[in-house]
């Protein structure tokens, strides 16, 4: 009987599930892939929340679906992934004790002032952790709960992540993953655990669980779990990766110098690394390659969230908006966008930054909008390709993946603007295959080559130089906004 491997992707707007058929060592084929939405919870501005009583039941609707179409009693591993890092506080039932605070919430910047004054006096902290204090560490999350939810944060017996929580209802076995770990600012790039730094927030350090590898096995379905599921008990649940580092790793992506766009409700780009090269601006994960142990990264905070906002406001769908927008120059006819309608990630990490439509003319139209949206979000994605080149690392091979990804124009524009081919895999369902991946070459069951294969059938972007003088004009404008605009955004806040 051909063995099946499950990938579960706990995601920002969705419960994204994959099966996949063991053909070979090298071989694997998609049995199915299902879906189920749930909702991130805005009440004020700057919150990102979600309901995990909501990510509990569609777990359990969405694999007891699944089970009940497709044969899972070969299913020999699962893998998890989820957005990165999420905090999930338990209490000491294992219950939720509120919402979620999600990686893109932005209520924390009195926090985050206050302990960057604290811990970043000499430079050690950016040395130990690879990052410097922002909005995505835990610990401001936490000092905003014990001073606004007090009640709430009493009750606080376990901290875990998204996906984490996947593996424990699964499971039964509480842990954090080691990005989870690493992205909280809370463990320096060796795991090692920051008890000066923890000690802050007034809580017992037992309330953060063991850290587990992403090829580790955390548990194994429980009973109680093959009940409400239909998942058969005893099968191996490894601990899996954060959604962008399981996207990039199913792209092909296995080398120094790769480098990943992905164009999801946020935009993502990943450069894998052989060695570990920290940048003040960007991020760092550890990658789970063979070849490569790292992956240095950065993160526009809106990039199809601000194209799905565009649709949802003046209408249309994105086939025919991109149709549109396919008839305007490169350039839009002078109009540059700051894409910074959620504030922005790497590399400003500035939560006040807005967004600006600049050069707008009563001879533009819709289209000519709507395009300067997607050429903001590469003009974005350049910017953190400056940073890298800085660090003399030589790009070699560029994939594009998730949603945003199935647009040709949007691919088109990112070849144009980043100058270089821009292989996009058709039949990439994006993090939750990566999550299968990673689980189904810990079980044995396949070799890494199973994503050479599968990588195989590619199409490719090429720039075209005819467009290379607008597109470098218009990244001038928009690299110069943000730095004139710095003090109207900050005035009065």
């Amino acid at each position: 009987m051909t063995k099946r491997v499950l990938g579960i992707d706990i995601g920002t707007t969705a419960i994204k599930v994959i099966v996949l058929d063991a053909i070979s060592a090298s071989r694997m084929e998609i049995v199915k892939t299902v879906s189920l939405g749930h909702d991130l919870i805005s009440s004020f501005p700057g919150w990102a929340e979600e309901n995990v009583g909501v990510w509990r039941a569609n777990l359990y609707s969405i694999l007891s679906s699944l089970s009940s179409e497709v044969d899972l009693s070969s299913l020999v591993a699962i893998g998890l992934t989820g957005m990165t890092p999420a905090l999930v506080c338990l209490d000491s039932e294992l219950n939720p004790i509120r919402n979620s605070i999600q990686q893109n919430d932005m209520r924390t910047s009195s926090e985050v002032d206050y302990l960057k004054n604290l811990l970043e006096k000499d430079g050690s902290y950016f040395a130990k952790t690879g990052s410097h204090v922002n909005s995505q560490h835990i610990l401001p999350r936490l000092l905003w709960l014990r001073a606004h939810e007090s009640e709430n944060y009493r009750k606080i017996k376990h901290i875990i992540g998204s996906y984490d929580y996947g593996a424990f209802l699964l499971t039964g076995n509480l842990h954090i993953e080691s990005n989870w770990a690493l992205e909280s600012g809370l463990f320096s790039l060796s795991g090692e655990f920051l008890d000066d730094v923890f000690a802050l927030s007034r809580l017992d350090k037992s309330v953060l669980p063991p850290i587990a590898l992403p090829n580790q096995v955390v548990g194994y379905v429980t009973d109680e779990a093959s009940k409400k599921t239909g998942i058969p008990s005893g099968v191996p649940v490894y601990a899996g990766t954060a959604d962008h580092v399981a996207s990039a790793y199913c792209t092909g992506a296995r080398g120094n110098g790769d480098l990943v766009l992905k164009l999801g409700g946020a935009g993502d780009i990943l450069l894998s690394l052989d060695h570990l090269v920290l940048d003040d601006s960007l991020f760092i994960d550890y990658y789970c390659s063979k070849k490569c142990s790292y992956v240095l990264n950065g993160c526009t905070a809106a990039s199809g969230s601000l194209i799905k906002w565009f649709r949802n406001e003046f209408g249309g769908d994105f086939k025919e908006l991109d149709k549109e927008a396919e008839s305007i120059p490169a350039g839009s006819d002078g109009i540059v966008i700051l894409p910074y309608v959620l504030g922005e990630k790497t590399p400003i990490f500035d939560p006040d930054a807005r967004g600006v439509i600049y050069g707008l003319l009563l001879s533009h139209t819709k289209a000519h909008i709507y395009r300067a949206m997607l050429e903001s979000v590469a003009y974005a994605f350049r910017h953190h390709v400056d940073i890298f080149k800085k660090h003399n690392i030589e790009i070699r091979n560029v994939y594009i993946t998730n949603g945003g990804s199935t647009s040709p124009l949007w691919r088109q524009i990112m070849a144009d603007v980043l100058g270089c081919q821009v292989n996009y895999i058709r039949t990439n369902p994006g993090s939750c295959l990566g999550a299968a991946f990673i689980a189904g070459i810990a079980n044995g069951v396949w070799t890494e080559d199973v994503i050479s294969d599968f990588t195989k059938q590619r199409e490719i972007s090429y720039p075209d130089v005819a467009n290379k003088e607008s597109y470098d004009n218009a990244y001038y404008i928009y690299r110069q906004l943000y730095p004139r605009l710095f003090d109207l955004f900050h005035k009065n806040m």
